[in-house]
């Protein structure tokens, strides 16, 4: 820590030395130029999902075979989620569930009927609360590990994948993020934003065009924080996104599939 402190420290110095040495105009435009690469990178940092700046993540598969990963987050809704797993039934598609430990506590039935259809069940905090991305070290590893002690009384086995809310590793999450043991963070590479008032016409537009080998594609069975309520146009873009993949060759696996032992916390075979 004291030697990241004193590198942070000299290049500080010798950016104000640089700068001290500008003409007056330069050195306003200099600054300028700084604060937006700096805000720039810090936000890549934090929420593009192939971003490793903070914390290792998977986001998308290894892309050797014909297979993609669907994706779905803020579930288990006892009415929505049994639709889409119907759809995912009538296909013989496979599926990963990124489930909030307080709606799992309330719909049991549902993640059982999860993992008894094989489909992987991982976990997306307790609450999805706002406050996550800002909370202290022990705020946010307490949401992580309620959730997953939510879903391991259910299952009898413990969770090995997590998703952080919209994806995104603020500093705050990363403080957390290491008090928590044996996890693999996952984003995606293609997202319906669906989570958002939209049309499954909008949803099957973003997502079709990218629907290739190594895909992870995120969707939502449920209601996250500020989203809309209405599952809908997600559940009339699922049946023509699995229409897609089954036209393209393209197996819809679990991520388990990749990753061996839910709990496991590897990579295994996902890039």
């Amino acid at each position: 820590m004291l030697k990241a402190f004193v590198v942070k420290g000299v290049a500080a110095a010798l950016a104000a030395g640089a700068l001290w040495g500008l003409p007056a105009g330069w050195a306003a435009a200099a600054v300028v130029a700084i604060g937006a690469l700096a805000t720039g990178f810090l936000t890549y940092a934090i929420a593009h999902p192939r971003s490793r700046f903070f914390v290792p993540v998977v986001s998308r598969l290894a892309s050797g075979e014909p297979a993609v990963a669907l994706t779905f987050d803020d579930g288990p809704d006892p009415e929505v989620t049994p639709r889409i797993l119907d759809l995912l039934a009538a296909r013989g598609a496979r599926a990963t569930f990124f489930v909030l430990g307080e709606r799992a506590a309330r719909h049991p039935e549902v993640i059982r009927r999860i993992a008894r259809d094989g489909h992987t069940v991982a976990t997306h905090t307790q609450r999805h609360r706002l406050g996550f991305h800002f909370g202290s070290a022990a705020y946010v590893q307490r949401e992580i590990e309620d959730a997953i002690a939510v879903v391991a009384g259910i299952l009898g086995r413990r969770p090995g994948l997590f998703r952080p809310p919209q994806g995104l590793r603020t500093p705050c999450f990363v403080s957390g993020w290491r008090r928590t043991q044996g996890l693999t963070c996952v984003t995606w590479s293609v997202r319906g934003l669906d989570s958002l008032p939209t049309t499954a016409a909008k949803i099957v537009a973003r997502i079709a065009p990218r629907l290739a080998p190594g895909a992870i594609v995120t969707l939502h069975d449920g209601t996250g924080l500020g989203g809309g309520t209405d599952r809908q146009p997600t559940i009339e873009a699922l049946a023509s996104i699995l229409a897609t993949c089954e036209a393209r060759g393209l197996r819809c696996i679990a991520l388990d599939d990749r990753l061996g032992d839910a709990g496991g916390g590897g990579t295994g075979g996902i890039g």
